[in-house]
């Protein structure tokens, strides 16, 4: 199997020109052909990291586009008082790094991997040729920024204009992709960091989950799994 080494100042990175997976499991690149996608992959650079290491930090040059073929990563920002803000959680087949691909510029927040993570990174100046070359993968791209925007909207509404009962329940319901009466959800991050991402205390969250839970609201059936009853009387 061909494969091609290089290193930087913390990682070595393995490029492997038979393995595929990076680009065919990503959403992003499924409107390429295989020969397209064969062209991308020589751009791509493998990045390890472990769990708990940072991936950028604010005042770092933004120069490339993180795409994430395994594991899960946070982004999140520190007020000047030191409070941690997660802004979002990133899993399998999504992107960060994407903010700074149209200008020169820094990263503003920080980036952490939660568990062992694989990474596909491409440098800003070749992804925009890219985008060039696909005009459906940066119809895709703009897409997904887009859906990104209207949850940081969402999320700064929420901190801003409601109480932390009726975050957690919009979040829960905002969650649910179902019909049923009774749908069940899966929370995709720690509940320590859902109330960074609502903007309060693990210790308020807990409250809340708790008194949900008693007035009848919702079960918490296995740990990061929430039923909501009586759902369609939200």
């Amino acid at each position: 199997m061909n494969k091609r080494y290089f290193k930087s100042d913390h990682h070595t990175y393995e490029c492997q020109k038979t393995e595929h997976t990076c680009i065919d499991s990503i959403p992003l690149f499924q409107s390429l052909s295989a020969e397209q996608k064969e062209k991308i992959h020589s751009l791509i650079q493998h990045k390890h990291y472990s769990r708990g290491e940072t991936i950028y930090r604010p005042g770092e040059t933004a120069d490339s586009l993180y795409v994430l073929k395994s594991g899960k990563i946070r982004v999140y920002r520190l007020s000047d008082s030191g409070k941690e803000q997660l802004i979002r959680i990133v899993t399998q087949g999504e992107f960060t790094g994407e903010l700074a691909l149209f200008k020169k510029g820094i990263y503003e927040a920080f980036t952490e991997a939660l568990t062992d993570c694989s990474i596909c990174a491409i440098k800003h100046a070749d992804f925009r040729e890219l985008l060039l070359q696909y005009p459906m993968m940066a119809v895709e791209m703009l897409a997904t920024i887009s859906n990104k925007l209207g949850i940081s909207e969402q999320q700064t509404a929420w901190a801003t204009t409601e109480t932390v009962r009726d975050r957690l329940l919009h979040f829960l319901i905002s969650l649910v992709d179902s019909k049923e009466i009774e749908p069940i959800i899966e929370l995709k991050m720690a509940k320590k960091d859902l109330a960074s991402y609502l903007g309060t205390t693990s210790e308020s969250l807990s409250r809340e989950f708790a008194r949900l839970e008693k007035e009848g609201l919702i079960e918490e059936i296995a740990y990061g799994k929430i039923k909501l009853l009586h759902f369609s009387s939200y």
